[in-house]
């Protein structure tokens, strides 16, 4: 298992080490460190990582202060990103439509290549056999696994994913204001369509009147593109056999996953024999504060109380007693 480590505080071990020499004279008349990234060593020091400078405030303890800029890690900034269409056959030829009712349910199915996305939404084309005049239907779309498939056999829907689509551009029930309509679902928590796997879009009907799914047999585009549609008259107990010619006609949204976010410092400062930190900890990535008295050699040893699952946050570390020994050096190490 890989981890991402960042080693954070060489010129605060410095400066401990210089605490303990009180007899001696120190001076650190400037010091920079500029982007760049790989390994820096010289001695017995060693410091890896991509730096920037960051706004920085004093930092002191017992006869010591450093003022000036503490150098971090570089942030990276992910900026919000618009949905990609991976699949999309909506304005293809029309295909005629199929009804849904409680039994009766439709399938379409769109297969990932190598890419990852995280899903942002599906649009179905629906129509209403009344052309609109007729009661509001109750719908509800479900994401299903697909059943693995070779050569001979086509996968068809196995398992609901039961992940909860919510209706994001009508009211449930839905009524088609004019007989036909591209209404869209947004997933109600985050949802990764994972590479290389197929999925079938499930729809149905709860309660209401007459309202169906219009096809086509023109190919979808998007990088999910893909034929294949089913049907189940049992209420997904079964399923027919897929076609390859043709899908029901349906938006799918999504966006690829940006590079994990890496570590960064956001201050730094010793105070009354403790030093307080922060870094900001990407959702969903465990973090442990690790130290040794040695930077090139000995185990890094575990700050008890310090392991941190991150929340997109910055985190708050406070370490006592710093000043007690002649020299510490801080890590927090990253795991996936």
């Amino acid at each position: 298992m890989k981890s991402n480590i960042a080693k954070l505080f060489l010129t605060l071990a410095l400066m401990v080490g210089a605490q303990r020499g009180l007899a001696q004279s120190y001076s650190l008349e400037e010091f920079n460190l500029d982007l760049g990234g790989g390994t820096s060593s010289g001695g017995g020091f060693e410091v890896s990582g991509s730096m920037v400078p960051m706004v920085g405030a004093a930092m002191s303890g017992g006869t010591f202060a450093l003022e000036g800029e503490f150098l971090g890690l570089t942030p990276g900034v992910s900026p919000d990103v618009e949905p990609t269409i991976i699949f999309d056959n909506t304005t293809g030829e029309y295909g005629g439509g199929s009804g849904i009712t409680e039994t009766a349910w439709l399938a379409t199915r769109f297969c990932l290549k190598s890419q990852n996305y995280e899903l942002a939404s599906i649009s179905l084309l629906l129509t209403d056999s009344n052309g609109g005049d007729g009661p509001p239907s109750t719908i509800k779309l479900s994401l299903y696994s697909s059943e693995p498939s070779n050569n001979l056999i086509i996968g068809k829907p196995a398992t609901n994913t039961g992940l909860i689509m919510n209706l994001s551009s009508h009211t449930n029930p839905v009524a088609l204001k004019h007989g036909l309509e591209l209404v869209e679902w947004t997933n109600a928590t985050p949802f990764s369509l994972q590479a290389d796997t197929c999925y079938w879009v499930v729809l149905r009907r709860e309660s209401g009147g007459p309202i169906g799914q219009i096809a086509s047999a023109t190919a979808p585009t998007g990088d999910a593109g893909s034929f294949g549609a089913s049907g189940s008259v049992n209420a997904g107990l079964t399923w027919g056999p897929p076609t390859e010619h043709s899908n029901n006609k349906m938006l799918v949204k999504g966006t690829a996953p940006s590079a994990p976010t890496p570590l960064m410092v956001s201050g730094v400062s010793i105070s009354e024999g403790e030093l307080r930190f922060s870094f900001t900890a990407a959702s969903g990535r465990s973090y442990v504060i690790e130290y040794r008295a040695d930077v090139a050699a000995g185990e890094w040893t575990e700050i008890p109380s310090t392991t941190t699952v991150g929340n997109g946050a910055a985190f708050e570390v406070i370490i006592p007693a710093v000043l007690d020994q002649p020299q510490q050096f801080f890590r927090v190490k990253q795991s996936p």
